[in-house]
């Protein structure tokens, strides 16, 4: 006798539940679902602190953040030259270490693109020694941020800060694993805020950064800057060092609030990221007491224009070499960390009325922000 209809659904109904049971008890949980709560904790109202928590803040911040940090070893296969000394010799795996972040329980990490740019295999040393295999999720090279994960359940996180909200002075605590060496605290505080377009390791800018005076080294970058609460507010990734390496007290950190954004894009895009970078085209400097004098301005305020590049938004809209911008926009501008802070705020076809010293008095220029050419810096 043939099976009735109705008997054939019961029986796949109850068994598609029987199988979403077990894959519940299991932890089962997919890779849509868990991109979706990472996205919401990047989404999530950062928890108010208040004053400092007495006189052991700085050890029960680090209890907070350090299980949070993990260790990053990345092994490159070698690549054969066309010449015979390096086709026939020994090749040996290039290694390097660096540090990451955990933001989700089932193993997201958040970490520096230079760590592991180029690697073939990634692992992942958690702090209580734990070890698993890293795989990349996706990239950002303009801003040195990228997003790795590992196939686990149940660690613990970092509890991510408010950037913004810091203050020259604060606190500061960097983790990571430099030189090689294992979890490592240093303290310090924040030095300054909103430094932009820095050029560090000679080949690399960073948009943004916080500056601090703990002591960062070779291995700490893509670790964890932690304020006096444990909370994450930057990710480490370089220092300014003399020519014979070392710390010297200047260390930098990519602010979380602009981290945030750059993993969200990574996790809703996914692979590399390229992201439009605004763009006017002029090459700047401060206002010198010679230009002062020459171009009869009333005072020191302004950015000296130096070098237009042709056909570029700021030489479409007028502007030339030896105007002094007076003004982006709303906000008058004094120096050239202002000028650079107003054009990074801006998106690429956003137009801009900018103050402009010429001649002796001050015209107004419309400008529409460009986006930033491939292969100039």
């Amino acid at each position: 006798m043939m099976p009735r209809p109705w008997n054939t659904v019961i029986a796949f109904v109850l068994g598609f539940a029987a199988c979403a049971l077990i894959l519940r008890w299991m932890g089962y949980q997919s890779p849509s679902s868990s991109r979706q709560l990472v996205l919401a904790t990047l989404d999530a109202p950062v928890r108010q602190v208040g004053s400092v928590p007495g006189a052991n803040a700085i050890a029960e911040a680090c209890a907070r953040i350090e299980p949070a940090v993990v260790n990053i070893d990345t092994f490159m296969r070698p690549r054969r030259s066309l010449r015979l000394e390096d086709f026939f010799g020994p090749q040996e795996a290039m290694r390097g270490s660096g540090s990451g972040v955990i933001i989700s329980p089932d193993g997201y990490i958040i970490t520096n693109h230079h760590v592991v740019r180029g690697a073939d295999e990634i692992v992942v040393s958690l702090a209580d020694g734990r070890r698993y295999l890293g795989k990349p999720v996706g990239a950002d090279e303009q801003s040195d941020i990228a997003v790795i994960k590992v196939n686990a359940r149940g660690l613990r996180t970092a509890e991510l800060g408010d950037s913004d909200k810091l203050r020259v002075g604060e606190w500061a605590i960097a983790v990571g694993n430099p030189l090689g060496l294992g979890s490592t605290v240093t303290v310090g505080v924040i030095s300054a805020l909103n430094r932009r377009k820095l050029l560090v390791e000679g080949d690399r800018y960073l948009e943004v950064a916080i500056q601090t005076d703990a002591a960062i080294n070779q291995g700490n970058s893509g670790g964890a800057l932690a304020n006096i609460h444990g909370q994450l507010i930057g990710i480490n990734t370089a220092i300014a060092a003399p020519p014979g390496g070392g710390s010297i007290g200047i260390g930098f950190a990519i602010p979380i609030n602009h981290v945030k954004k750059v993993v969200r894009d990574i996790l809703v895009q996914g692979g590399t990221v390229r992201r439009a970078r605004p763009w006017i085209g002029v090459y700047f400097d401060a206002v010198r007491p010679s230009l002062m004098r020459r171009a009869r301005l009333p005072d020191l305020n302004g950015v000296a224009v130096e070098e237009v590049v042709p056909n570029s938004p700021a030489d479409r809209a007028g502007l030339r070499a030896g105007d002094v911008i007076r003004a982006f926009g709303e906000r008058p501008v004094r120096t050239t960390q202002e000028l650079l802070e107003e054009i990074m705020k801006r998106q690429p076809g956003e137009r801009v009325n900018i103050k402009v010293w010429r001649n002796g008095k001050e015209i107004t220029l419309a400008l529409t922000v460009g986006t930033f050419p491939d292969g100039n810096r």
